[in-house]
């Protein structure tokens, strides 16, 4: 009888401690991962990485079959995808990462209006970020790798891009001896304007604690080793994907502070 009395009392205190809490979580192959490669890798959360090729909607389909328990995805996107599957917000960790570069310096966004801009990623955020411009003139779009070389060939005399694929154009014209000019998006608006680049999306509250957690330790660990951001990002990416990557234009972008991580609720 003793023996059984010690049992229930050992269930149940086992039964109350509290648990590793895991949980699956879903992106594209972009900027989204690298917060993500980080807080598994480090510990920060318990988990599995599901990679998701494809658009938007393919990250839609991963959520409606129950496939991922969080996922990450670009901020006017996760706005829609909330209200359709009441998944929750549990903020954004990129607040810098679309930019142009231009073959002359510009000073105000209204020099742009006699810019030729190519670029690519209709539908996200460089196109989302340049239409709150309200310029006169819209970028070209076109699949990134034409949009690279149409402007290296001189047929543009600016392009619009996200990072990390922005610093990979960096380092393209800095190896060809080119002058040329970055220029942040944001910079282009009011000072005090800030519009979140990116989001992740949780199942329930138990998720999203969890996870708010995680992403706060990730951005405080990408900020203070970059380096070793990179070797995190490196040895996950293909693994997932199975694709190349421009690893030295991450590096870059990283230490440029042109890709820049803040957690923001």
């Amino acid at each position: 009888m003793k023996k059984i009395v010690i049992f229930v009392i050992l269930f149940l205190f086992i039964s109350f401690l509290p648990s590793a809490y895991s949980m699956k979580i879903a992106s594209l192959a972009n900027p989204n991962i690298i917060p993500i490669f980080v807080m598994l890798e480090k510990g920060y959360l318990t988990g599995e990485f599901v990679p998701v090729t494809g658009d938007v909607s393919a990250l839609i389909g991963v959520l409606r079959a129950s496939k991922a328990d969080a996922i990450a995805v670009n901020y006017e996107a996760a706005q829609r995808i909330a209200k359709d599957t009441g998944f929750l917000y549990a903020g954004s960790t990129i607040s810098r990462a679309i930019h142009i570069i231009t073959v002359e310096p510009i000073k105000d966004k209204n020099d742009l209006e006699s810019k030729k801009i190519v670029a690519s990623f209709r539908g996200g955020s460089p196109d989302i970020l340049f239409k709150k411009l309200n310029l006169k003139n819209e970028p070209t779009y076109t699949d990134l790798q034409i949009a690279v070389q149409l402007f290296l060939k001189g047929d543009f005399n600016a392009i619009l891009l996200p990072e990390p694929h922005i610093s990979n154009v960096v380092l393209k014209l800095k190896g060809m001896n080119k002058a040329f000019y970055v220029y942040d998006v944001l910079s282009l608006y009011d000072k005090s304007y800030r519009y979140p680049i990116n989001a992740y999306l949780s199942k329930d509250e138990t998720t999203n604690k969890a996870l708010k957690e995680a992403l706060k330790k990730s951005v405080q660990f990408i900020n203070s080793n970059p380096d070793e951001t990179v070797k995190i990002f490196n040895a996950n990416f293909k693994k997932y994907f199975n694709i190349d990557f421009p690893y030295a234009a991450l590096e870059e972008a990283l230490k440029s502070g042109r890709l820049k991580f803040e957690y923001d609720e």
